[in-house]
């Protein structure tokens, strides 16, 4: 194997002088002497064997040869100083956080927040994992370090996150938006179709937005459940942040039920243990939490 004759740094004071446009500024730039800038730059000359500059009056430009070879070696320096960054945030934070969201936490919301954390962290990263109607997560599976999902009353190690307004809806020219008559029943809305996002039977149930019986679709996508809606074929329980265009457009109508046509679901977050959560799961939490707009990370 052959050892490179030049050194990282030698290539580094070259950058310098050029981009600082002359010796001196080099120096500056990089805190050192311009007598250790100019033997670094000869030194590199010297075991290269090729000139690098060319004296012009009081000016040295690069050789073509220079830039050619410096045109090379830019982004061998760029990824070098990457890589020493990211060794340095190793050592005060983790290099990962396992974050599980339950998908009909608002998108736009979710990577705001990824985003300004990115821009904090940026040698971090984030393995997310999206799924429908996420529980409360097993601890015992070490399989993530942040979740979003369902809050569970009486659970102290969750904290409220958001209540995610849901409305029955459906297609403007839905039997039960034509119906003559008051309120709709849980008896009429029984005898139509209702389209159900996987999973999301027994949560409705408990929250008192879903009739025990009648026919449903079952979905596994909060964007299958707006389309099925859209369709006619069918009525819904979807999220507000989802339909909100849809209802301004009058392409959807809230449903007018006797229980009432709009309830909440509520989701918390929690860590896997919240005592030893590392520098950077904390940082995403409290974005998660506050907005990224009302947080500010050093």
């Amino acid at each position: 194997m052959r050892i490179p004759r030049t050194t990282m740094e030698q290539w580094a004071v070259l950058q310098a002088v050029v981009e600082s446009g002359g010796f001196a500024q080099a120096a500056e730039r990089l805190n050192r002497s311009q007598s250790s800038v100019s033997y670094a730059v000869s030194r590199l000359q010297e075991r290269l064997g090729v000139a690098l500059f060319e004296i012009e009056g009081r000016k040295a430009r690069l050789t073509p040869a220079g830039r050619s070879l410096l045109a090379e070696a830019n982004p061998l320096i760029d990824d070098l100083t990457r890589l020493e960054d990211r060794a340095r945030s190793l050592g005060s934070e983790e290099s990962q956080v396992r974050l599980r969201v339950d998908s009909i936490f608002p998108r736009q919301r979710l990577f705001g927040a990824l985003q300004v954390f990115a821009e904090h962290h940026p040698h971090v990263e984030v393995a997310l994992r999206e799924s429908v109607r996420v529980p409360e997560p097993d601890r015992a599976s070490d399989d993530f370090d942040l979740a979003i999902s369902l809050w569970q009353p009486g659970r102290a190690d969750q904290h409220p996150l958001i209540d995610i307004p849901m409305l029955a809806v459906a297609d403007p020219g839905h039997p039960l938006v034509q119906r003559a008559g008051g309120a709709i029943t849980p008896a009429t809305l029984a005898r139509h179709l209702r389209v159900a996002i996987s999973g999301d039977g027994a949560v409705m149930a408990s929250e008192g937005l879903s009739p025990s019986d009648g026919r449903t679709w079952d979905v596994n996508s909060l964007e299958a459940g707006v389309e099925a809606v859209l369709s006619g074929l069918c009525w819904g329980w979807l999220p507000e942040h989802l339909v909100v265009a849809h209802l301004a457009a009058r392409r959807l109508v809230e449903l007018d039920l006797v229980s009432g046509s709009r309830r909440v679901i509520p989701l918390a977050l929690s860590w896997a243990d919240e005592t030893r959560a590392g520098k950077a799961a904390r940082a995403l939490g409290r974005l998660l939490l506050d907005g990224p707009d009302q947080v500010r990370l050093a």
